[in-house]
């Protein structure tokens, strides 16, 4: 996790006097009074993944503003799915090796990248992004996704999608239209067919190990 020699660490209703995060985060109806946040005032390097549901939970952060570029060296994940995570919002850009979201609200007023795919499902989170979206894929599963700028060439969605995003990606019915054959063959063993939460489970957990599950 983030150390504080990187952050400053501030409890809730303090930092959001301070920080004015609520402009961009909308924070529900659950009491974070007992919580933290976490402040970095430039840049940050994050080491390793950064996994949202985990910082909410176990260690009681209810969001990271960073004011800087926010960069992880590995993965963005969230596995709040429909539940409460930790929330970020960057003042810069964001790079991370894959993005996976649920529950979690990310904002980003800068650019996006992702060395690999970015995937988020569920539609209790939202992920906007001010800029554009660098990444090999993106999908989205009833989820709020919005990107100002250019988004990838593979850029798919399921089920809700905002306004703003419907000239921008392509709708399908189901996973098979994007799945690679082998891919397809190993999440639809024992789930069936390939759509509900459970395939789209395993394909979260496909693209955070790196495997070729989407096609090119």
């Amino acid at each position: 996790m983030v150390t504080t020699k990187e952050c400053e660490f501030i409890g809730f209703d303090e930092a959001r006097d301070r920080l004015r995060f609520d402009r961009w985060i909308g924070l529900g109806s659950i009491d974070l009074s007992s919580f933290r946040v976490a402040h970095c005032p430039g840049d940050l390097l994050h080491p390793g993944r950064l996994e949202l549901y985990e910082w909410m939970w176990r260690d009681k952060i209810a969001g990271l503003v960073v004011d800087g570029d926010l960069t992880i060296d590995g993965n963005l994940e969230d596995n709040s799915f429909n539940g409460a995570a930790a929330f970020i919002l960057a003042r810069g850009d964001l790079e991370a090796t894959t993005i996976t979201l649920g529950g979690a609200e990310v904002v980003v007023l800068g650019d996006v990248r992702a060395h690999g795919p970015v995937f988020n499902s569920q539609g209790a989170g939202r992920f906007e992004i001010g800029g554009s979206l660098r990444a090999s894929h993106l999908v989205t599963d009833d989820h709020a996704t919005v990107v100002e700028g250019a988004i990838p060439a593979r850029a798919y969605a399921l089920g809700f999608v905002e306004a703003a995003m419907r000239d921008k990606v392509r709708r399908i019915e189901s996973y098979r239209e994007i799945l690679t054959p082998k891919a397809a063959a190993e999440l639809a063993e024992g789930c069936g067919r390939l759509d509900g939460p459970n395939v789209a489970l395993r394909l979260i957990e496909a693209v955070r190990c790196g495997r070729a599950a989407l096609r090119d």
